[in-house]
């Protein structure tokens, strides 16, 4: 906001607020009335307060968390800046002055350098003595009379958007939050509803409507193309991309509209406008995209569904065959090849919007235009190109129906080729593993109790899983449909052998670690891990915790397994001198217990509560695990135990008996032939602990 006034180019909303000091010629203050000043900090609290410093949130991820300050930021646009053409904004007030225009006028502000602060200070009832003068021919009395209707949907629009479209994302400042997204998000909604109206609208909030997305396509490039450019490969990126499609679809966003309504909403003179003014967002924006998906892992539902949802906008009526006509229509008139890599758009093509440098077809000459930024409101215009405003702009442009991004259009659609087959190759492994489970005896027993074994999380893994290569199938055929690229088999060959190829040097490469042996192989990084790669380094993996704490299995009742638990924890803890003395027992007694037992042993697990990740060794000694008694195979032969005891001897309890005294006789010839030392076997762990370590 310094930079913004100190630069000189403010609108006349800004003419009125500032205070100047007549000397230095300098502004020196705000004059803010209470609403322009509570407003004023609520925009600019979404900026320097952290959420997750308020809320306990991380940056990233939490599509789903509803704060106070979002719920706020929803009601005060939809208040100030109603869709509805016949809405008021009370209270009215029809006498008065708010803001006064300046009597008299100065020169064109050149401070020499910029104020150590910008002070808010109290509201001022009377005009100050210089101010910034108005730069459009529009009598005082009129202003007077539109902005005591008005005034208060002028300041919200104006503080929102050059607060927050104006931000400086760049390498030196943190990224803002997922929610902060989400609030600009909204503003963008509710301008492109604001601004739809204007046509329906007969008061002097008109001015207003017609202003609404002029001054927001000034700053929505910038803003949107910086935020891509340093957000990382993750899910949280889908704000990013749903702010984005949000503002290229204004067609959506009207106060008539039905929400119940599935048909395609079609594209009206009116927004093809929109696009052909807008030309750099919508292709740009997109062919910036493109390598970041390549990248992305699409074996997985939520990037999937982000792709998805791409393609899904730029499919929708005729939208892909406006933007092939408005390129068309642009190298034709600008005498550019059509199929070469990059349009130069610096110096005449360029046009000057407040303080960013975008261009903006002209749809009637095909040449690129300009307009004011503040549209008509006494903007001053800018440099193009101006750094010191944090905005930047790219001197080239791509075309999005060349040569050289249909080529990275191919690659893309080999990539998701290969997801394809990786996706059903896993849904293809997750389900022979589900039927893999239980065989013979089991496979009987799990059908009468597998309801009690329902699992929500693994049954929503399996359906996400289901979705994955279905998806990728529609996303495939869409965007070769949009780009008009065949889906031949020559188009796919030699994809599959790149899938097999690292797998076959892999299995070679046996003496050098995990990673080295991944990226050893060229074609391989670009892809993801097929599941024969995941199952041997599966086979690697060695768990060196508690055995008695491992996640409940799919084959064990999660009642008996969490009440055994407690039990054996319980009898540790009572006896554990006495399982310590027996374990070291060399008679028979001290065999039969090693039998019984779990052998002492030595537990790594990584300990992350100061912050870093610190690998801690912990002690167990001989212990009692009762856990295998939870299993289904174990209840089964128990039930049958008693079924036998009843049917043979008319007593369930025999045959229960019979089954631990069998069980007993085990054991007993086990102590005797198959008994190792205490040493040998402390010995045996040690070798295993230096071996994972």
């Amino acid at each position: 906001m310094q930079q913004l006034l100190d630069s000189g180019r403010y609108s006349a909303f800004y003419s009125d607020l500032i205070n100047v000091d007549p000397f230095r010629r300098q502004i020196v203050s705000l004059a803010l009335n209470a609403f322009d000043y509570f407003t004023l900090h609520f925009v600019l609290h979404g900026l320097i307060t952290p959420q997750r410093l308020c809320s306990g949130i991380t940056p990233f991820g939490n599509e789903k968390a509803k704060t106070l300050y979002l719920i706020l930021t929803a009601e005060y646009l939809c208040t100030f800046l109603p869709s509805h053409p016949d809405s008021v904004v009370l209270p009215q007030i029809m006498c008065g002055s708010i803001k006064v225009s300046s009597p008299a006028s100065i020169p064109v502000l050149q401070p020499t350098k910029s104020p150590k602060y910008l002070l808010i200070s109290a509201i001022h009832h009377h005009a100050p003595a210089t101010t910034a003068p108005h730069q459009h021919t529009v009598s005082n009395t009129t202003i007077e009379s539109s902005r005591s209707y008005c005034w208060r949907s002028e300041s919200v629009l104006y503080l929102f958007i050059d607060c927050w479209l104006r931000l400086d994302v760049d390498d030196s400042r943190e990224l803002p939050s997922n929610e902060f997204i989400r609030c600009v998000r909204i503003l963008v909604k509710q301008l492109h509803s604001f601004g739809n109206s204007a046509e329906l609208d007969n008061t002097s909030m008109i001015h207003l409507r017609q202003l609404a997305q002029p001054l927001m396509n000034a700053r929505i490039y910038s803003f949107v193309k910086s935020l891509i450019a340093r957000w990382p490969l993750d899910s949280s990126f889908s704000d990013v991309l749903e702010l984005w499609l949000s503002y290229i679809q204004p067609w959506r966003y009207t106060f008539n509209r039905d929400l119940s309504s599935t048909t395609e909403i079609p594209i009206s003179p009116r927004n093809e406008n929109f696009i052909t003014d807008n030309l750099l967002v919508y292709t740009q924006i997109f062919i910036q995209l493109i390598p970041r998906f390549e990248r992305m892992d699409l074996t997985t539902l939520r990037n999937v569904l982000m792709l998805f949802r791409l393609l899904k906008v730029f499919s929708q009526s005729n939208l892909i065959d406006l933007l092939n006509q408005n390129e068309q229509v642009m190298s034709s008139n600008n005498n550019v090849n059509f199929n070469s890599s990059a349009f130069n758009i610096s110096g005449a093509s360029n046009r000057s919007v407040g303080n960013v440098s975008v261009g903006v077809l002209n749809r009637s000459s095909g040449e690129w235009k300009s307009f004011n930024s503040s549209g008509g409101a006494g903007g001053r215009p800018g440099t193009p190109g101006n750094k010191s405003t944090g905005e930047a702009h790219d001197d080239s442009y791509v075309f999005l129906f060349g040569d050289q991004f249909s080529k990275e259009i191919e690659e893309l659609l080999k990539r998701i080729y290969v997801s394809t087959i990786i996706a059903r190759e896993n849904l293809r492994q997750i389900q022979i593993e589900k039927e893999s489970r239980y065989r013979g005896v089991l496979k009987y027993v799990h059908k009468v109790i597998g309801y009690f074994d329902y699992d929500p999380m693994y049954a929503a893994m399996l359906s996400d899983r289901q979705k994955i290569p279905e998806i990728l199938e529609v996303v495939l055929e869409a965007l070769a449909r949009m780009f008009q690229i065949p889906l031949t088999e020559e188009f796919f060959q030699g994809e599959s052998m790149q899938i097999d190829a690292p797998l076959t040097q892999l299995e070679k490469t046996t003496n050098t670690t995990w990673e080295n042996s991944i990226y050893s192989v060229p074609s391989f990084q670009s892809f993801s891990l097929s599941p024969q790669q995941m199952k041997n380094q599966k086979a690697r993996i060695r768990y060196t915790g508690d055995p008695a704490l491992l996640p409940i299995k799919s084959t064990e009742f999660t009642f008996l397994v969490r009440f055994l638990h407690q039990l054996s924890c319980q009898l540790n803890l009572m006896f554990s001198e006495e399982m310590d003395d027996l374990w070291h027992r060399d008679d028979l007694w001290g065999k039969l217990g090693r039998q019984i037992l779990s052998p002492p042993m030595v537990t790594q697990t990584f300990d992350k509560s100061q912050g870093i990740c610190v690998l801690k060794h912990d002690q167990l000694g001989p212990r009692i695990c009762l856990r295998i008694l939870a299993s289904y195979t174990s209840s089964f032969i128990i039930s049958c135990s008693f079924l036998l005891g009843y049917l043979m001897l008319n007593a369930p309890s025999y045959g229960f008996m019979l089954l631990l005294m069998f069980a007993f006789l085990i054991l007993f010839f086990k102590s005797l032939f198959f008994d190792v030392s205490p040493i040998d076997m402390l010995t045996d762990q040690t070798r295993i602990i230096d071996r994972t370590s």
